[in-house]
């Protein structure tokens, strides 16, 4: 069995989320102990040396085929494996979330993306026209400065984003709320696609389906890969609200788009606005001013999660 067959295997164990594989990953690290050696443990070196329970333990030995069919399923579409810690890893993210990074990325298309200075958006599924029209415009100057456009992949403001990018000769990376053998490309950016100008990324078990709390935890993981976030659509409650709040609460650069007639700014954008978020005044005429956003982007402290200007 290889590492990543294992990996997958514990990751479908009832009892094991997120927090404890990661803890058991960098245990495993710093052992020496190779993850598919691990599995194949006795169960009473399991559960007296690793302080798994009874049912845990046999709930990761009877996961064992899905583990080596899912890997072979991965291996079929080109899929990676990046675990944190190993150099393939994205140092941000892994930096930025800390304790609650996900242990494992499911990766698929050009990696080198994540070498890249990254801009991250956020927004409604249902934005209005205008919206999409806006972010249309800022993503397709920042496609062309040469950052990687970020989002979600919904529809609305996150198709937009990665549209906008795509069309504009950039590139772009699609963040999944479900397991990454959910992934086909939506219609609005299938001829887009190339070999070289697109990665998708999942934290999810491949096959595990859309759910709340895993678009909640995709949103922290785009916050975590971008330098700088932009938003708009924003109600007081919801998704794209808590992302953020969350932005700010990582210490991201937060800048949303304030409409020509300030009034007609969404009540959520307009929260933000009036707490120090940075503004992107625009109107119908000429394109955003992006000055200040990539003046931070290209200023921005890993080592730190802030902006420098030093």
């Amino acid at each position: 069995m290889t590492n990543e067959a294992a990996i997958l295997q514990l990751m479908n164990a009832r009892g094991i989320g997120p927090r404890t594989l990661g803890k058991l990953l960098e245990r495993l690290r710093f052992e020496g102990y190779q993850v598919s050696d691990f599995v194949e443990a006795p169960n009473s070196q399991l559960i007296e040396a690793y302080g798994l329970k009874p049912d845990i333990v046999e709930s990761m030995k009877s996961a064992r085929d899905l583990g080596e069919l899912l890997f072979d399923e991965l291996s079929t579409h080109s899929i990676r494996l990046l675990t944190i810690g190993a150099e393939n890893y994205p140092s941000l993210l892994a930096s930025s979330l800390e304790q609650s990074a996900p242990p494992v990325l499911f990766a698929a298309g050009n990696l080198s993306l994540l070498e890249q200075k990254a801009i991250g958006f956020c927004g409604s599924r249902k934005a209005s026209e205008e919206s999409c029209a806006l972010v249309d415009r800022c993503a397709s100057v920042l496609a062309q400065e040469g950052f990687n456009i970020i989002s979600g992949y919904a529809y609305g403001v996150d198709l937009a984003a990665h549209h906008a990018a795509l069309s504009n000769g950039g590139v772009t990376t699609f963040v999944l709320a479900t397991g990454i053998l959910h992934f086909s490309a939506k219609s609005a950016i299938s001829d887009l696609l190339n070999d070289d100008n697109f990665l998708v990324l999942s934290e999810f078990s491949p096959r595990l389906p859309w759910t709340v709390q895993n678009a909640m935890q995709r949103n922290r993981t785009i916050i975590g890969l971008s330098q700088t976030m932009i938003l708009t659509e924003s109600g007081l409650q919801g998704g794209t609200f808590d992302t953020g709040k969350a932005a700010l609460e990582l210490q991201r650069p937060l800048f949303v788009l304030e409409y020509e007639d300030y009034e007609n700014t969404p009540e959520g954008d307009r929260w933000f606005l009036e707490r120090g978020a940075n503004s992107i005044r625009c109107t119908e005429s000429k394109n955003p001013d992006l000055s200040q956003l990539i003046e931070r982007v290209n200023n921005f402290s890993q080592a730190s999660g802030q902006i420098s200007f030093l």
